[in-house]
C-alpha cells in the first residue's frame, strides 16, 4: 500500500486505501526508499555507460522525479514559500496551501534539482541506493513526537501522528543495517547519523515556526535530508 501511495511505481492492481494497513506499514517506510534506490541504480549504470558525468546525474534525477511523482519536490517548494515568507500563524499555512508557487519556492526547486544532478553525478552506487532510504527514514525521525501542525485534518495527519517509538526504531534500524551491509559502512553510518542530527535540528526549527509537521514539511525534510546525506558521504569519503 505504501508503495502505491508514495510512489508512481507500477505494482499491478492498485491496492485500496486502508488506514489500519497504512499505519502498520509505516514501520517499513524506509524500505520504500530502497526500492526507489534500485530504480535509480538503472540510471547510474546508463550514465556510466555513456561516460558523461553530469548526464548521469541528470538521468538519475529524472528517474527520481518520475518514480516519486515529484510529490516531495512540491512539498519542499510549498514549505519554503511559507516558512521564508516572513509571515506567522495561519498566514503561513495559507501560503503553503496556495496552488501557485512563489519566488522562494522556485529558488528552492532550482537549488534542490541542481544539487541532485551534481551529487548524483559523483556518488557511488551503494551510496545512491541509500539516498532515498535515508530520505524516508529522515521524515520518520523528524515526525517522531510531533503533532500535525494544522488545525484541520490534512493528508499528512495520519502519517505524522502515527509515527511513534516503534516506527522510529524500525526505520532507523533498517537504514543502519543496510548501511553496515554495503561497502563503505563507516562512511555510510557516519553520514546517516550526521544527517539524522541535522534533521532533528530542522524539525525543531519547523516546530518553532508552525508548532508541528505537515505533509508539505515532510516533503521538505525528505528532499533536504537526501542532499545532506550525499554531501556528508562525499566529504567523509575523502577524509
Amino acid at each position: 500500500m505504501l508503495i502505491s501511495f508514495f510512489t508512481r511505481i507500477p505494482i499491478g492492481k492498485r491496492i485500496e486505501y486502508n488506514e489500519e494497513e497504512f499505519v502498520k506499514g509505516l514501520s517499513l517506510y524506509s524500505l520504500i526508499g530502497l526500492i526507489i534506490g534500485c530504480f535509480l541504480a538503472v540510471g547510474y549504470f546508463v550514465g556510466n555507460f555513456l561516460e558523461i558525468i553530469y548526464i548521469k546525474g541528470l538521468i538519475i534525477t529524472a528517474i527520481y522525479i518520475i518514480i516519486t511523482g515529484g510529490i516531495h519536490l512540491d512539498g519542499a517548494s510549498d514549505t519554503v514559500d511559507g516558512l521564508f515568507s516572513g509571515r506567522t500563524g495561519d498566514k503561513i499555512f495559507e501560503i503553503m496551501s496556495d496552488s501557485r508557487i512563489g519566488a522562494f519556492g522556485v529558488i528552492s526547486l532550482i537549488l534542490i534539482l541542481m544539487s541532485q544532478v551534481l551529487f548524483f553525478s559523483h556518488i557511488g552506487l551503494y551510496t545512491l541506493l541509500l539516498v532515498p532510504m535515508v530520505g524516508k527514514a529522515s521524515v520518520v525521525v523528524a515526525c517522531s513526537n510531533m503533532n500535525y501542525a494544522k488545525k484541520g485534518v490534512g493528508m499528512g495527519t495520519l502519517f505524522v501522528e502515527s509515527i511513534k517509538a516503534k516506527e522510529l526504531c524500525f526505520n532507523v534500524a533498517t537504514v543502519l543495517v543496510v548501511c553496515a551491509i554495503v561497502p563503505g559502512y563507516i562512511v555510510n553510518i557516519m553520514s546517516t547519523i550526521l544527517t539524522f542530527i541535522c534533521v532533528l535540528m530542522i524539525g525543531k526549527w519547523i516546530k518553532g515556526k508552525i508548532s508541528g509537521m505537515t505533509g508539505d514539511t515532510c516533503g521538505f525534510v525528505a528532499e533536504i535530508s537526501q542532499i545532506i546525506f550525499m554531501f556528508f558521504s562525499l566529504i567523509i569519503g575523502k577524509m
